[in-house]
Parts: C-alpha cells; sequence; structure tokens
C-alpha cells in the first residue's frame, strides 16, 4: 500500500499530473487534494465519504474500471481469447464463446509474462542492440575517412588532366558528395531506426512497471502486445549489411577509368569534349531555301516563330509580324502595344514581352489583344526572356547597382520559383546574361554578353559548365540561342559568323557554315526538324536554313 501512495496518479477531475492521493468511496474517482476539498464542501458531495486513496483496496480500482466502449458499463471480467478487459454487454455483444477470467487474476500471471519479456531485454535484446550500433558507427568511419582519400585521388586525377576537362574537379567532387551521402544515409537510417525501437521499448517497459504498481490494468494486454512487438523487431537475426557503392570508394583503388565508368562521358567548359572524339567539330555546308527582306531602317536583332504563317521580326523599339510566304509587313506589334525587347511568342498565339515604359515589367498581349501586366519585377532591366515546355519563364535581369546579372524563372501564375545568380562556390554566374533558353532535359542555358561566354545550369539552378573559345574558334562572340526537337543547341556566332550545334551536354557536333553564304547571324528560331530561320541584322534579311 506504501508503494502504490508513492506513484504518481492523475486526478480524475482536473486530469494534471499531481499525484492523486484521495477516494471518493460514492462517485468512485480518484482526487488530488485541491479537489478532494472542493469536493467536500460542495452542497451536491460535502455528504460523500472521501479517504486515502492507499486504504482502497485493489479490487475496488478493478471494479471499478469503465468500459471503453460501453461508458456506462463497468469492466468486470477479463476475455482470455481476446486477451481484453470487457463489460457484461461486451460479452453477450462481442465476446459470446470465448473464454473468461476473473479480473483479479491478472495481477498472478500478467507479471510473471512482463518479467520474462524483460529478461529478454536486458539478455538478448540490449546486448545485440550495442553491438550492431557499434558495427554501423564503425562503417560510418571507414566511409567518411575513404570520402576524404576519394577527394584527394579525384583533385589528382583533375591536376593532370586541366587542360582538357576543365571543370572536372569541381564536377566530381560535388558527384562524389552526392554518392558519398547516399552510401551514408542508409546507415544512418539504419542506427535511427534501432535507436528508437530501443527507446520507445524503454519506455513502455517503464510504463508497464508503473501500471503494474499502480494496479491500472486496463492497458496491460496494450503494453504488452507493444513490448512483444518491439522484442521481436529487435531480437530479429536479419543480416545488417547496407548495399552500398563503397566499391567505388576503396583507398588505392581509384583509376581515371574507374571515375569515367562511373560517373559517365565528362561535361567540360570547351567545345567538345576533345578526349572522346577522333576527329574536331567542322564547319558544314548548309542550304538556303527562302530569304526574306525587311524594309526600313530600324535595328533588328531576334526572330521568333509567331504562328504557322508569320514570324515576328524584332529590334529594341520595333516589332514586325511578318508573312512567312511573301515576306510582307503584316503588323508593326512593339509601338502598337507599347513593348520591347525580349520578346517570345506562344503556340497559343499569346505574346510575351518587356514593357516598353517601365523596363522592370512584363506583359502580354491576349488574342483578343488586351494589354495586361504579367511580372512586376524589381530590377533595373530584363534582357532575356523565355517560356519552357511547362509553361515556365525564364527571365535573364540586370541590375545596375553592383553590375550584377541573375536568371528568374516564375511558373505559369507568375510566382517565384528559382533565382540563378552564383556558382555553388560563392563566385558571380553572370555579368551581362541576355539571351535564355533550355534544352529537352531542363538544363538552363544563358549568353553571358560581357564575357562573351554561355553559362549552363541544370534544372535547379547548379551550375554544370562553361561554353566559350576554342582551339578550333578564337573569336566567339555569342548573340543568342535556340534549342531544336533533338536537345540540340544552337548558338549564333557573330564572331565567327557560323552558327554552333551543341548537344546536350556541351559537345560541339558541327558548325554551320554560314559565313560562306555571307550570313552573319544575330536571331535564331526553329521552324521545323532541320529548318532554321537565321536573321542577319545588318543585311536586314531572314533566311531560311537547311542544316541537315
Amino acid at each position: 500500500m506504501e508503494q502504490q501512495q508513492q506513484c504518481a496518479v492523475k486526478c480524475d477531475l482536473c486530469g494534471t499530473n499531481e499525484n492523486a492521493t484521495k477516494f471518493c468511496m460514492h462517485c468512485r474517482e480518484t482526487m488530488c487534494g485541491h479537489c478532494s476539498e472542493i469536493h467536500s464542501k460542495s452542497i451536491a458531495s460535502q455528504a460523500h465519504e472521501i479517504i486515502r486513496r492507499s486504504l482502497v483496496s485493489s479490487y475496488d480500482i478493478l471494479d471499478d474500471m469503465k468500459c471503453s466502449v460501453h461508458q456506462s458499463k463497468l469492466c468486470e471480467m477479463y476475455c482470455v481469447t481476446c486477451d481484453k478487459i470487457v463489460c457484461t454487454k461486451c460479452v453477450t455483444d462481442n465476446h459470446r464463446g470465448h473464454e473468461f477470467d476473473q479480473l483479479d487474476k491478472l495481477f498472478k500471471t500478467k507479471p510473471k509474462e512482463f518479467e520474462t519479456l524483460l529478461k529478454d531485454f536486458n539478455q538478448i535484446v540490449t546486448p545485440k542492440y550495442l553491438r550492431e550500433c557499434e558495427i554501423l558507427e564503425k562503417r560510418l568511419l571507414e566511409i567518411e575517412y575513404n570520402q576524404a582519400a576519394t577527394e584527394t585521388e579525384i583533385h589528382d586525377q583533375a591536376e593532370a588532366f586541366k587542360a582538357c576537362v576543365g571543370t572536372l574537379e569541381e564536377k566530381l567532387k560535388r558527384m562524389s558528395q552526392v554518392v558519398i551521402k547516399s552510401e551514408k544515409q542508409p546507415i544512418k537510417n539504419a542506427l535511427a531506426s534501432k535507436r528508437e525501437n530501443y527507446t520507445q521499448l524503454q519506455k513502455t517497459i517503464k510504463e508497464m512497471q508503473v501500471v503494474l504498481e499502480k494496479h491500472h490494468i486496463a492497458n496491460i494486454p496494450l503494453l504488452l502486445n507493444n513490448i512483444r512487438q518491439r522484442l521481436s523487431a529487435l531480437s530479429s537475426e536479419e543480416d545488417i549489411a547496407i548495399h552500398t557503392e563503397t566499391a567505388v570508394f576503396e583507398k588505392y583503388e581509384i583509376s581515371l577509368e574507374r571515375l569515367e565508368t562511373f560517373f559517365g562521358q565528362f561535361s567540360v567548359g570547351t567545345p567538345g569534349d576533345l578526349r572522346k572524339r577522333t576527329l574536331p567539330p567542322v564547319k558544314t555546308p548548309i542550304f538556303v531555301k527562302k530569304v526574306i527582306e525587311i524594309r526600313g531602317t530600324s535595328p533588328l536583332s531576334s526572330v521568333t516563330i509567331a504562328n504557322e504563317k508569320e514570324l515576328l521580326i524584332s529590334g529594341d523599339k520595333y516589332g514586325f509580324q511578318i508573312s512567312k510566304e511573301s515576306g510582307n509587313v503584316q503588323m508593326e506589334v512593339f509601338q502598337k502595344f507599347g513593348l520591347r525587347e525580349p520578346a517570345v511568342v506562344l503556340s497559343n498565339g499569346l505574346l510575351v514581352a518587356r514593357d516598353g515604359k517601365c523596363p522592370n515589367k512584363i506583359v502580354k498581349i491576349l488574342s483578343n489583344q488586351v494589354r495586361t501586366v504579367f511580372l512586376d519585377l524589381t530590377v533595373d532591366i530584363i534582357t532575356g526572356l523565355h517560356i519552357t515546355r511547362k509553361s515556365e519563364i525564364l527571365v535573364s535581369v540586370v541590375q545596375s547597382e553592383d553590375c550584377s546579372g541573375e536568371v528568374l524563372k516564375y511558373d505559369k501564375l507568375g510566382e517565384a520559383a528559382l533565382r540563378i545568380y552564383q556558382k555553388e562556390s560563392g563566385e558571380a554566374l553572370f555579368a551581362y546574361p541576355t539571351s535564355v533558353t533550355e534544352n529537352l532535359n531542363g538544363d538552363i542555358w544563358v549568353v553571358d554578353k560581357e564575357t562573351d561566354s554561355i553559362e549552363i545550369l541544370d534544372r535547379f539552378g547548379l551550375y554544370r559548365f562553361t561554353y566559350k573559345n576554342s582551339d578550333i574558334l578564337k573569336n566567339f562572340k555569342p548573340h543568342s540561342l535556340t534549342s531544336d526537337s533533338n536537345g540540340n543547341i544552337l548558338i549564333s556566332d557573330r564572331g565567327n559568323q557560323t552558327i554552333h550545334v551543341i548537344d546536350r551536354d556541351g559537345r560541339a557536333l558541327r558548325y554551320l557554315d554560314t559565313a560562306s553564304l555571307g550570313i552573319s547571324p544575330t536571331g535564331l528560331a526553329v521552324e521545323a526538324p532541320g529548318l532554321l530561320w537565321a536573321l542577319d541584322s545588318d543585311k536586314r534579311c531572314c533566311s531560311l536554313l537547311n542544316y541537315f
């Protein structure tokens, strides 16, 4: 009785964790000192007999347990078949034909069962848990040690091939960190799972001990079942081997061939992976199918497919819808709607362009020629615009205050989704970004007018590599770019008067020999597979080229 009195029991009236030491014989409720004083002074209950809880027999407490199913009934029997305490109504409703026993006999059988489980916990589960945790922690240390050796080896390999692979070291380190993380995570998960099961098992055992001390046996079957399940999980003899790629990172076992096999072909910052080629890319002859001459004197720089019958050829202040068949101007768009470059036309005829008066706003012209502001950006000037296959908007911008450039991505509702402005090292990505596009695998390609280069990023904005001058073409001056149906990127090069055809990994497939045709391309637009519109702003003509 003294031990029972020392156990903390919740008050049935206020529900606090204060030790409830009183018991109302009339209401059959346990109370704390404060509630018992109020209960004894209440007019409705002042005649009730309130005694010390330690004086109440175990059987009286057992006899007072309410049924969880039938709240008006008290639990009077123990269903051996279901391992559950039930009332008389439960017996007739859901427990017909079951084996029953007296409630007080639980205290004679269940503690013995608990002692057996507790013995298994102390003698089997705990030693096995400690042993397996030690093994897993040792594996973590080995992987972390091998990680340092791997990064050192990668650095040495990158130094040896630095001239031809450019950004190999940075990419390999980043990819190796991803692999290392994938190796460590299963072990961390296994450790966390075992620790969680062990901690919960300890907690459940303590709860069971308290329940037995208080003679509150309503939850005994549930607690015992919980203990059985966790003991079974921790006692199982399953193999704790974690399947990882550790073989790739065995110390002193890394070679360039193994790195190439594991990581695939390297993407480097030059036009073409020279190590993978027996011959460098060459200039390819092309054929002119059609030429459209544009009258006037206003400067032009870009061309866009407006629809099946028309092109949108534009400069900074003027944009003309021109018939592909006749070459006649159908409408001057920019002055009519107050627009400026850059501009794009969607497949549904929706025109999206920079506002003519506010260089930090993007407006859209609906099919009914209604003009609405789509984006209002806190930037100085918008320099590039592209609509992705998912109807997301890529915008290249320049901040004159700190002379920095950025690429922003917005979803089709105009909500900001991504901001790209620096590499993982913290180095700025752009000086003056202009034309922007994406290829089939979602990589973002951005022309940097200031550095005469193209920065390539993955779909999440992480830097991949830089495309710039090569040993073959020195005076690389990119102006605009677009992508074709094969996922290749086409780049207009004003410095060499040619068009680069680049695959998705930055390898130059060929150079289109526009110089031999007297074409110095600025704007590009793909009409169909193998057909490309190339705008020559100096000659004010737009040529349809067959480049396959």
